[in-house]
């Protein structure tokens, strides 16, 4: 496959859904934040730990390189510290949730915030088939794989619970897997 490449399989993520369970209150609290917005538009649940903001409320946030850390983000440790542990540095980021069943429909990431970006999964509950430029992976929790969001990509789930995937971005990079 050449749209979507596992990093690895098999990976421990019962500490971070600990965490997901623990600050439940997290989810959609960036919303409250001022000067903050969100690309998603999307039937999906949401928890950002960074999330992109603008300077004026008619500029996109997708040509913005502004990123905010959340409240949420010190608090959820566990996936923060997988992230330092494999990346170099990391940008905006957060958890995605969709129900059994439910689909998130082809899309692109607009904007010149990634032009310079690569884009991950870690995927934490759930199991969900994803599509990048017509080839389809089917995703176990424990799952870490890069995909190119610069093509039509989209997600259904497959499994009989919530999906839950933690979405995040890091700077292109060499040593990037």
């Amino acid at each position: 496959m050449d749209n979507i490449r596992v990093i690895k399989t098999g990976i421990n993520v019962s500490k971070i859904m600990k965490q997901l369970e623990q600050y439940s209150e997290d989810w959609e609290a960036q919303k409250k934040i001022e000067g903050t917005k969100t690309l998603l538009d999307l039937p999906v649940g949401v928890l950002q730990l960074i999330v992109g903001g603008v300077e004026k409320a008619e500029d996109f946030v997708g040509d913005s390189e502004i990123n905010i850390k959340t409240p949420a983000y010190d608090k959820h440790t566990e996936v923060v510290r997988f992230l330092k542990r494999n990346f170099h540095e990391h940008c905006r980021c957060g958890f995605i949730s969709i129900e059994k069943e439910a689909e998130v429909g082809q899309h692109i990431d607009e904007g010149t915030y990634y032009l310079t970006k690569d884009r991950y999964h870690l995927s934490i509950q759930g199991t969900y088939d994803y599509t990048v430029g017509g080839e389809t992976y089917r995703v176990e929790p424990g799952t870490l794989f890069w995909f190119n969001n610069k093509l039509p990509h989209g997600t259904k789930n497959v499994g009989g619970c919530t999906r839950i995937t933690f979405v995040f971005d890091v700077p292109h990079h060499k040593s990037n897997p």
